[in-house]
């Protein structure tokens, strides 16, 4: 599997970025084309599912079957972590700032993974100084070092 393809994922990601179209049959397709791009394409819809807008008023019930079909496409060493930080958000609960940082730094192993990263990142409890230091200062270095390889 393709871990990212910047390129095709700003194509891919455009027409439905804030805007995925949660109750229309084409969010299935999107699903499978995500993974169909690369890991990151995928993790950029995950994003989309667990992140809903504010404004929307899609069903927390529908989004649930999406990200069980989202779960459904091919398994990866980071995809059981990424989902459980996105099964939190979609709880309305939050992650340890310390298993957050944890979670990032697994994710940080393959390159790329910026929609993952933002995943954890946002369903970590940073309501503490100490939790809010860490995970912004996990997330910084980890892009630091994609940018660094151009990735």
């Amino acid at each position: 599997m393709v871990l990212h393809d910047t390129e095709a994922e700003k194509s891919f990601t455009a027409p439905f970025d804030c805007r995925f179209p949660y109750d229309d049959p084409s969010a299935s397709a999107l699903i499978r084309q995500g993974w169909q791009i690369s890991l990151n394409a995928a993790f950029c819809v995950l994003h989309e599912l667990c992140r809903p807008p504010k404004h929307g008023d899609v069903d927390n019930d529908r989004l649930r079957e999406l990200v069980g079909e989202w779960a459904a496409g091919p398994d990866h060493p980071i995809k059981a972590s990424v989902l459980h930080a996105a099964h939190a958000l979609l709880d309305g609960t939050t992650l340890p700032w310390r298993e957050g940082v944890e979670l990032m730094k697994r994710v940080s192993d393959y390159d790329g993974q910026r929609a993952a990263l933002a995943i954890v990142y946002f369903a970590s409890d940073c309501d503490s100084p100490e939790g809010d230091d860490a995970l912004t200062q996990t997330d910084a270095e980890i892009r630091q070092q994609w940018d660094a390889k151009g990735v």
